[in-house]
């Protein structure tokens, strides 16, 4: 097994693969940027942000879903890492989502939807950084054909292609 590439922020864009093999960077400053929007329109409008906190928690589990039932699946039998603390994030935000939604159920007190909506902020902020952090470097140090085989088949097809190669050594 190769070492597991660690590679700082600061030096991803001088890497050869940046940005062609840095999956998840925009959806994860758009969730960002939704998090603050959520916050700032619940004081006034908190109809409207209920709206945008569901429709953006529909687009965020599909996202989920796909991290993991494939990136974090990949990545894991790739570089023999654990994704287990990703995995862990993800249940945290769930927990803090429905604090949000109960929140909303509850308009009433907005105190209590300005502490969930934060609370869901500084999770999910936190999240995204360790998620980045750990991702970013193991995709960057993919060869070129070997992201794109990531990004274009299965993962059923890649875990059998890896654990192929790995009987043939």
């Amino acid at each position: 097994m190769e070492p597991t590439p660690q590679i700082p922020r600061e030096d991803w864009a001088a890497h050869p693969n940046f940005p062609a093999q840095t999956l998840l960077l925009g959806s994860h400053e758009n969730f960002r940027i939704l998090a603050r929007q959520v916050l700032d329109l619940a004081s006034a409008h908190p109809e409207r942000a209920e709206r945008l906190f569901r429709r953006w928690m529909f687009a965020m589990g599909s996202h989920e879903r796909y991290e993991e039932s494939k990136l974090y699946p990949y990545l894991s039998r790739r570089w023999g890492v654990s994704m287990a603390p990703l995995e862990a994030g993800h249940e945290a935000l769930a927990e803090r989502k429905r604090a949000v939604l109960d929140a909303f159920e509850r308009s009433h007190e907005q105190d209590r939807l300005d502490r969930a909506l934060r609370d869901f902020g500084d999770t999910l902020r936190a999240h995204l950084d360790l998620e980045e952090r750990t991702v970013i470097p193991l995709l960057l140090e993919l060869s070129p054909d070997e992201f794109a085989d990531y990004y274009a088949l299965p993962i059923r097809t890649l875990l059998e292609r890896m654990s192929a190669s790995r009987s043939l050594s």
